[in-house]
């Protein structure tokens, strides 16, 4: 590939500018600032365009090469291929996509691929460089002569790939992340998330815990038999002594109420009894009453009528007045007559009395009778209560003694005899939700257990399905180490290229860094770890960065030269932006020189604020196109 001319409207701080390039060598001189490397840059943007992305760096190459006063952003370049095809490009750079013509300046810009991001990638498909590989071989600038190990490594890259397979697209590295992607997908990592070893992994880790705790359930249902055979022990020994209260509160009850009614006719009986008491006390106070009255008549007479003869006989004699004497005797007699009178009268009432108070007695005597009949059938119903309590109390003992001695101890029982009602009540009502209590316990305990069987009998489901995925997991194992063992493979395969690089290539290396050292350094290698290895003269290797910076430079030269004849299939231009600025007089004549002496059929464009380049090619004879930018 030649470049025949530049067409730069606007680009950076270069306007208006055309440049026309020989098919060899090409000085453009240019002080500083006076647009060298933004010439650089233009050819890079047209070809492969100025990208918005910034890609680490301060500002992106679209806006860092915007024109601040021209209008026009854009330019052109005239080139041809090595099969002697030619091309103009132009490229508006505030749009995604070149206009490309071929050598009839018609527009074949379709007949390229279009990428998504890129846009129309036709440099790629002519000359097989992407934009990376053409700033690390095509474009050597003054202090990036030397290439960091990431773009080291991607030209290693290509050239291993075309050294194994004659194709660059057919990438170890390529391969080697498809491998991975593939791997990662299909398999994954312990650090990944949701890939097919992870989900396994944590389906696996689930049911094993599933498993465990399911396991740990048999052991658990075992103790809770034990627990709930416990609770209704518990239950069983409450109810018994529940009901060992009910019965002696019944009992109680039964017992208050019988009493009660033997309280009611005892009551009813001993009213009777007063009531006989008090017939016989009506009758005995008739009686008296009856006699001292008699005795009050009798008395009477029985003393007043002696007296007063005593009284008369006295004054008789006494000689007293004799009418009084007479009087008084007389009064006697009145009083006799009188008492005569009354007994007669008495004798009447008492005979009336006595046969009123016979008929009384007679009737008392009756309601007597009766109200004795009435006690006697009284005290035998209080006497066959009192045995019907007998007989309850003692049909209560036996029920207790059979029923309750062999279940509960002895003590209990005597103290719940002697407990009074209302203790009964409230030992009734605790034992009552202590009961319901323990039942809502038994029956959680229960339900607990059915889950937990359940789940006991879905073990057999849950090995299964562990098995299953355990031996998904074994073929996703055996699927990674196939990977691995891939990797592996294509790795060491890599690895013998990559160390037996084409001697092509090894040897076009050495022959440069032989030419620009004179001789001096004549083997030299490209390693992983240290980049380019040089060969001293006492015949250790050491990493050229421990040599002079125009050893260096001059080293990775080599390289890129090297590279660009392994890596495209065409023959690129060299592109030296003030590269030479470290190299001394005889450095830079041997450079020059060999350049000129192996690249014959390479365009060497040289951009240099020096005079030097030109002065040593005209010492060497060497013709040239001299390129004044700033004319």
């Amino acid at each position: 590939m030649k470049i025949n001319d530049l067409q730069i409207n606007g680009f950076g701080k270069l306007s208006n500018k055309k440049i026309e390039l020989d098919k060899n060598i090409n000085v453009i001189y240019g002080k500083n600032e006076a647009g060298k490397s933004t010439l650089l840059s233009f050819i890079r943007c047209v070809f492969y365009g100025a990208s918005k992305n910034k890609n680490g760096k301060w500002v992106s190459d679209f806006d860092k090469y915007e024109p601040w006063k021209e209008k026009e952003y854009s330019g052109k370049i005239d080139y041809e291929l090595d099969n002697g095809e030619n091309f103009e490009v132009f490229r508006n750079f505030r749009k995604k996509n070149p206009v490309i013509y071929d050598s009839h300046k018609q527009d074949v810009s379709l007949n390229y691929t279009i990428d998504k991001t890129k846009g129309i990638d036709y440099i790629y498909e002519q000359v097989n460089i992407d934009e990376d590989t053409f700033k690390n071989t095509v474009i050597v600038s003054q202090g990036d002569i030397k290439i960091d190990k990431t773009a080291q490594n991607g030209i290693v890259q290509k050239i291993s790939n075309i050294v194994s397979s004659g194709d660059e697209n057919i990438s170890y590295q390529r391969t080697l992340d498809r491998i991975n992607k593939m791997q990662l997908e299909q398999v994954g990592t312990d650090r990944t998330k949701e890939k097919p070893i992870n989900i396994v992994n944590n389906k696996i880790e689930k049911l094993k815990s599933s498993k465990e705790k399911i396991e740990g359930y048999k052991d658990f249902v075992k103790d809770n038999d034990s627990e709930v055979q416990k609770i209704q022990n518990k239950i069983d020994e409450e109810e018994i002594k529940l009901s060992l209260y009910r019965i002696i509160k019944e009992s109680n009850e039964k017992k208050k109420i019988k009493n009660s009614e033997i309280e009611v006719i005892k009551n009813i009986r001993d009213e009777d009894l007063n009531k006989i008491e008090e017939l016989d006390n009506q009758i005995n106070k008739e009686e008296k009453e009856n006699l001292k009255n008699k005795k009050k008549s009798s008395l009477l007479a029985i003393i007043s009528v002696p007296i007063l003869v005593i009284i008369s006989v006295l004054l008789y004699l006494l000689k007293f007045n004799k009418m009084i004497s007479i009087a008084l005797i007389a009064v006697s007699g009145i009083i006799i007559i009188l008492d005569i009178i009354d007994r007669i009268i008495f004798n009447k009432k008492k005979k009336s009395k006595l046969e009123e108070i016979e008929a009384l007695e007679k009737k008392v005597e009756q309601e007597i009778t009766i109200l004795r009949n009435g006690i006697r059938a009284r005290q035998n119903e209080i006497d066959l209560k009192e045995k019907e309590v007998k007989d309850a109390e003692n049909e209560v003992n036996k029920i207790v003694m059979n029923d309750f001695e062999s279940k509960i101890d002895s003590d209990f029982i005597e103290n719940a005899f002697e407990l009074n009602d209302n203790v009964l009540t409230s030992q009734i009502a605790d034992k009552n939700d202590n009961i319901n209590n323990l039942k809502i316990e038994k029956c959680a305990k229960q339900t607990q257990k059915e889950l937990m069987q359940e789940e006991i009998n879905d073990l057999s489901k849950v090995q299964e399905e562990l098995d299953k995925l355990e031996e998904e997991k074994r073929d996703l194992i055996s699927l990674n180490n196939s990977y691995n063992i891939a990797k592996e493979g294509l790795e060491s395969a890599y690895e013998n290229i990559k160390n037996s690089l084409s001697p092509e290539f090894t040897s076009k290396l050495c022959e440069i860094a032989q030419s620009v050292s004179n001789e001096k350094y004549k083997n030299v290698q490209l390693v992983d770890d240290d980049g380019i290895i040089v060969q001293v003269e006492d015949g250790r290797f050491v990493p050229v960065n421990y040599l002079s910076q125009g050893t260096i430079d001059q080293m990775y030269l080599g390289l890129r030269l090297a590279s660009i004849d392994t890596i495209s299939k065409e023959t690129m231009p060299v592109i030296l932006d003030e590269t030479f600025a470290f190299f001394d007089d005889d450095r830079l004549k041997n450079i020059l020189e060999f350049i000129n002496n192996n690249y014959k059929d390479r365009q060497i464009i040289i951009l240099t604020c020096s005079k030097r380049e030109t002065e040593i090619l005209d010492k060497l004879k060497i013709n040239y196109n001299y390129i004044d930018l700033e004319k």
